[in-house]
């Protein structure tokens, strides 16, 4: 299979390692790497990889009963759960935390899936739960759409 991106032989890449990063990291040029006629990667400059993945928002949904909060993540089916929103919120990535290091580690995982773990994995820690901030604030302005739509 071909592709129309810019393709090197593992072991042209392996020798060459040092500039097939300067265009994958400097110049943002995405290659692939191949060995053999079907085993094939994509090396591609992380930062770029998140911005591809910024579309692959989680819809969160948050269930306020008395004595505490819970927020489910869809598609992933993960939830968190806390005495207030902010809790649940915490909660809530620590649980994504565990499911995207379990994942990546396991040779079992659900496709749907993995946009959205990728997406959080190479996001900076410290900035997993301005994503779900994100996240709310995107599903409010869907909302907000759909009802003015009415």
């Amino acid at each position: 299979m071909a592709t129309l991106l810019p393709e090197r032989q593992f072991s042209e890449a392996k020798s060459g390692l040092s500039e097939l990063m300067n265009d994958v990291v400097h110049r943002h040029r995405p290659q692939v790497i191949r060995r053999h006629t079907r085993d094939r990667a994509l090396l591609v400059r992380s930062d770029d990889a998140l911005r591809w993945l910024g579309g692959f928002r989680l819809d969160l949904i948050t269930i306020f009963d008395p004595g505490h909060v819970s927020v489910v993540a869809q598609p992933l089916g993960v939830i968190g759960i806390g005495a207030s929103l902010d809790e649940a919120l915490d909660s809530l990535v620590e649980n994504i935390r565990a499911y995207t290091e379990a994942y990546f580690a396991s040779e079992f995982q659900v496709p749907d899936h993995q946009p959205y773990l990728l997406r959080f994995a190479l996001t900076d820690p410290e900035h997993h739960r301005a994503l779900l901030d994100d996240d709310i604030e995107d599903d409010l302005a869907r909302n907000r759409q759909a009802t003015h739509a009415e």
